[in-house]
Order: C-alpha cells, then sequence, then structure tokens
C-alpha cells in the first residue's frame, strides 16, 4: 500500500482546518438568540409550571438530561441546514404574518416549532424523535421570544448595528465590539442578574396570577408580539447609539416580560403534548 508523502498529508489538514473555520463563518451569527443564561432561566421557569405527570415523561425522554441543560442543545449542534430553524425575519414594519414570504418551505422558527410539537405529541414517534423534539422545543420557544429573531431590519438581526453599552464599546466576554444583538442577547440579562436560579426565582415571583394570561395565542401571535417589540422597543435607540441607563431600565422589564412568557409558553406546549390521553 502506497505511503502519502507528508507534505500532502499536512497541506490537506491545513486546507480541511481553513474549510471548517469557512463553514463556521459562514453561519450567520443572528442566529444566536439569548445567551446560555436566557436559555437557562426559560427552562427553569418552564420546569416549574410542568403537570406532575408531563416532567415525569420530560425526564424520561432526556435521559437523565435536565431540561436546563438540554436549553441550549440546539446551538451546539446547529449547521447551514438548521440555522435558518431559529428566527423568523419578519420586517419591522409590516404589520401582519406572510408566511409564503418570511418562512419559505417552513424554514423558520415558526414553523419548526409547530413541526417539533406534533412530532412530541405524536406517541407513535420513535423515542430518538421525541427526543430530538423535545431539545428542539425547549430552545426554539425560547429563541421565538427574542425580539431580534423575529423583527428584521435588514441588519443581520441587529449584529450589524455597533453600539455603546452603559459606557463600554468593547463586550468583556467576546471582546468584540458589543453590537445590539449582543445587547439583547446576553448585555441586559447579565447587568440584572447573572444567575439564572435566582433570575427564575425573581420572575416566578412576578408571574404570580399572570402565567394563565401570557398562554394565550398562537406560536405566529407570539412571534408578531416579539416582532412589535423590535419595532418598539430593541430599535429605539440614540442617533450616537450610546445605550446608557435609561435604555437598560426601560428594556430590562421587555427582556423579563419575554423570559417569563417562554417559559410559561414553553410548559403549556409541552403540557399539551405530553398530558396523559
Amino acid at each position: 500500500m502506497a505511503v502519502m508523502n507528508p507534505e500532502v498529508v499536512l497541506i490537506r489538514m491545513i486546507w480541511l482546518r481553513i474549510a471548517l473555520i469557512l463553514v463556521v463563518l459562514l453561519i450567520p451569527s443572528s442566529l444566536y438568540a439569548w445567551a446560555k443564561e436566557g436559555h437557562e432561566i426559560i427552562a427553569i421557569l418552564a420546569e416549574r409550571y410542568l403537570q406532575a405527570d408531563v416532567r415525569n415523561v420530560v425526564f424520561e425522554l432526556l435521559e437523565g438530561t435536565t431540561l436546563v441543560e438540554a436549553s441550549t442543545w440546539a446551538d451546539k449542534v446547529r449547521n447551514q441546514q438548521t440555522a435558518p430553524w431559529h428566527y423568523v425575519n419578519i420586517n419591522i414594519r409590516d404589520t401582519d404574518y406572510d408566511a409564503a414570504q418570511v418562512c419559505p418551505k417552513d424554514q423558520c422558527v415558526i414553523a419548526q416549532i409547530e413541526r417539533f410539537r406534533n412530532t412530541l405529541a405524536n406517541h407513535a414517534a420513535s423515542f430518538k424523535k421525541r427526543q430530538k423534539a423535545l431539545k428542539y422545543l425547549v430552545h426554539f420557544v425560547g429563541d421565538l421570544h427574542q425580539p431580534l429573531h423575529a423583527g428584521d431590519n435588514h441588519d443581520r438581526g441587529g449584529n450589524d448595528v455597533e453600539v455603546e453599552f452603559l459606557g463600554h464599546k468593547i463586550n468583556p466576554y467576546s471582546h468584540k465590539p458589543w453590537n445590539l444583538h449582543a445587547v439583547w442577547d446576553s448585555a441586559i440579562v447579565e447587568q440584572q442578574n447573572t444567575d439564572a436560579q435566582h433570575y427564575a426565582q425573581r420572575l416566578t415571583v412576578w408571574l404570580n396570577s399572570r402565567e394563565e394570561a401570557f398562554q394565550k395565542g398562537s406560536v405566529v401571535d407570539w412571534a408578531i408580539e416579539s416582532q412589535r417589540l423590535a419595532r418598539d422597543s430593541v430599535y429605539v435607540i440614540p442617533i450616537d447609539r450610546k445605550l446608557g441607563y435609561d435604555y437598560y431600565l426601560d428594556n430590562v422589564r421587555v427582556v423579563d416580560e419575554q423570559l417569563a412568557k417562554a417559559g410559561v409558553r414553553l410548559a403549556k406546549i409541552l403540557n399539551d403534548a405530553l398530558r396523559k390521553q
């Protein structure tokens, strides 16, 4: 058997590494919604509103993995095929939802939530398919409630809008310039509280007597709600793009409410899909 020239092997390894880097760079950064803490907060809240029998089914389907641990799985396995499943680009000036225009061939978060909800509720589906559906649902319901994953302003979900946040131009975690998407993914949450359990506990107290009202509406309704928040809250920024404490204080309430709604609505989807017939 012929032995390959070491130089050829090295060249191939270099080109393979370059190709892998290019693949990562080509995946839109706007597919990220809520940082790790945001998705964990939503999962913690959802767990608290699960019916007892549904909680048992979720535990079985996840095979020992908690809902919180599963909440970021979809980001870890994303690729070029699944990237569009994390968002829906509804123009922030639109007043209705045109699926044919913004969700062609069901390639958006709205259609994928419906798809995986149906799979999870289908007892004839295989264990692995239902497990995967559960993992996608816990993440995608969270994604849907990040306004920049629903409202499109032709700037890659705010990634192209460089801003200054609370006097800082550089994101201390990524060491890159702050942009509007990163502020809504993580900065507002982390400025409030970096502990997901404590954050969720505070929202649980606030949710008391509100959770039933938040369960109403369809997935499309929830997406339109997020899109309008993008228009009416996210993009209400100063001309100099310096987001100070006024911007933070105005919008931390919006973030809190979206996280709370996502948790309650995720629980409703899981309770409806997995409750005993």
